[in-house]
This record gives structure tokens, C-alpha cells and sequence, in this order.
């Protein structure tokens, strides 16, 4: 029998009660998030007051079964208000403080990837460390009333690439590289079928051309391609590469990431197994053991309540 287990502290005070709480995080998004429901009333008197929880105070989110607590979200409170059934605390992780943080107005000569991000780590928290896979440099790049947050957005905008805080670190990485834990699911044990909305399909059906487009340092377009004709197509810009060799491995990044054998989509399992973005996620089905195969965790979405708790797990590329 499993009992529902919960502690979530703001600005180091316990809550004493909770409706439910919603934790969204993906690859493809730079801002992990909480959000926190609270019943309004208890014996027809608030249980809290909405200036009793301010923006910016510290926030973590501990849940599980049996009082055995993992922790599954540290970051902020970004905003609090209250509708006709409750308190509602949205939070974020450590890129609110990249939101909150102005960035001093200044012009980069020919600055890598990795000479800004140390810029901003070094304005919004100098005790940031950085994992930057990028090498590629600009021939300018200017900030101008801009906060870090900003920043991070044109870079991610500009290389299509991963950015997100986990354990005290800024991760730049190509999307779907990560390898930050290893789940595995069974389709006849802890993989819910009510929430199954897995399709599997074959490389053969999934033809794709890739055009990963750019500028070179002159100012003129370049182009390089991967993948093959006679399906669908996709046209990505690039505005801070300006090598043939970046772009050429942009294109293929894109295409093996989308042409593959394997599932496509998302199901739903319970907090145990625990399951972040990032992960890898080997999947095994005794009755079709073709199909068994490790996944690219894309995004989690991790609901909890008395109810229950649920993860909904979308899988990206197989590798």
C-alpha cells in the first residue's frame, strides 16, 4: 500500500496543505516550472494570505510515497494570485534569476558561445558552473537592455541548441545529447495503458530532407543538407553559425534526431521510477521484443495530489 508523501517549503516554512502541484520541464524549454495549488479556505477561514508568499523567495518541492521524499524541484516563487477555488504559486528554477537579472549594455568582438555564457553566469550567479558543447564564434554580438535571460533566449533561438540549470551547473548542448540518468520501463508493469499514446514506426516512413541554412563571415548564404527526398522537408536558420563544417553538423544533428526506427510520442507512468528530461529510457516489451529500445527522455510533465502521483514521459529520438 502506498501512501502519498509530500514537503514543500517556501521561503523555509513547511505548507500546511496542498491541493496539488504540476512540474513541466523539457530540452527544448530554458525554464523548468512548479506549479503549486492551495486550498483558499479551511473551517471558512484563509489558510493564507497572497502578500504572506512573495516573488523571488526560495521554493523546493519533495514528493513521494511513504515518506520517502525525492526532491523534485528547487527554484522560485515568479508569481502568486488566487482564483475562486485557491492560491495558485506559479515558481521557476534557477533561471528566474536569469529573468530578473539586467545585463550591462556592451558590444562582443568575435566572442565564442562560451565567452558570453561566462559573461552572464558571471552577472546573474558566479557560482554557476558551465557545460557548453558550442565552439562556434560570432563576428559580433551585442547586448543592449537586455536581461540574462534574454541572452540566453538568442542563443538558444540563433543555434537551436539545449539550455537549462540542473544541479548547479548551465548546460549548452545540442538537444537529445544529454545523458543525466538511465530509467527503465516495462509495458506490463509500470507503464500506465491509460495514458499510452506511444506510436511506432519505421525510418522507411519517416523520409526527411534537412536544410540547415546560414551566413558565412562575408555575409553570404550557405547551405548544407542531410537526409533524402520524397518526404517531408525542414528548413532551419541558423544566425550564429557561420562555418560550412557547424552547419553541416547541425543538418545531421537534425535528421538523426527525427529519422529513426522506433516510437514517437508519450505515455504515462507513476513517480517511481523517477524520470527527468535528459534521461535515457529503456523501454521492454516481452510480447514484441522488436520493438525494446533506449530512448531520449524530451520532456516530463509530474503531477501530484492525495490522489496519486503521475509522470507523462515524451520520448525523443531512439538511440
Amino acid at each position: 500500500m502506498y501512501k502519498m508523501s509530500h514537503k514543500i517549503m517556501i521561503d523555509g516554512k513547511e505548507l500546511p496543505l496542498l491541493e496539488s502541484v504540476t512540474i513541466k520541464e523539457s530540452v527544448e524549454s530554458l525554464i523548468k516550472t512548479a506549479e503549486i495549488k492551495l486550498p483558499y479556505m479551511r473551517y471558512n477561514k484563509p489558510i493564507s494570505r497572497l502578500d504572506s508568499i512573495a516573488r523571488g523567495k526560495k521554493v523546493s518541492v519533495n514528493i513521494g510515497y511513504n515518506d520517502e521524499l525525492k526532491e523534485e524541484f528547487l527554484g522560485y516563487v515568479s508569481n502568486v494570485y488566487a482564483d475562486r477555488n485557491g492560491m495558485v504559486i506559479n515558481c521557476e528554477d534557477e533561471m528566474y534569476k536569469f529573468r530578473i537579472t539586467d545585463l550591462k549594455n556592451e558590444v562582443l568582438k568575435n566572442p565564442s558561445v562560451e565567452d558570453i555564457l561566462k559573461k552572464v553566469i558571471k552577472q546573474v550567479n558566479p557560482n554557476l558552473k558551465l557545460e557548453c558543447d558550442y565552439s562556434f564564434k560570432y563576428d559580433k554580438f551585442t547586448i543592449q537592455t537586455a536581461t540574462a535571460l534574454d541572452v540566453l533566449k538568442q542563443i538558444q533561438d540563433e543555434s537551436h541548441c539545449g539550455i537549462y540549470v540542473i544541479g548547479g551547473t548551465l548546460h549548452v548542448h545540442p538537444v537529445y545529447t544529454d545523458n543525466f540518468g538511465t530509467v527503465k520501463y516495462d509495458m506490463a508493469k509500470n507503464i500506465d495503458r491509460d495514458g499510452f499514446s506511444l506510436k511506432y514506426k519505421n525510418k522507411e516512413d519517416r523520409k526527411l530532407k534537412v536544410t540547415a541554412k546560414g551566413k558565412n563571415k562575408d555575409g553570404k548564404q550557405i547551405e548544407k543538407y542531410a537526409g533524402e527526398g520524397g518526404g517531408d522537408t525542414e528548413t532551419i536558420d541558423y544566425k550564429g553559425i557561420t562555418t560550412e563544417a557547424d552547419l553541416q553538423k547541425m543538418a545531421d544533428e537534425i535528421y538523426k534526431r527525427k529519422s529513426y526506427t522506433g516510437y514517437e510520442g508519450s505515455f504515462q507512468a507513476w513517480l517511481i521510477p523517477e524520470c527527468h528530461r535528459g534521461y535515457r529510457a529503456e523501454l521492454s516489451d516481452e510480447t514484441d521484443t522488436i520493438k525494446n529500445g533506449t530512448y531520449f527522455v524530451k520532456s516530463v510533465e509530474t503531477s501530484y495530489s492525495r490522489q496519486g502521483g503521475i509522470r507523462k514521459v515524451e520520448l525523443g529520438k531512439k538511440l
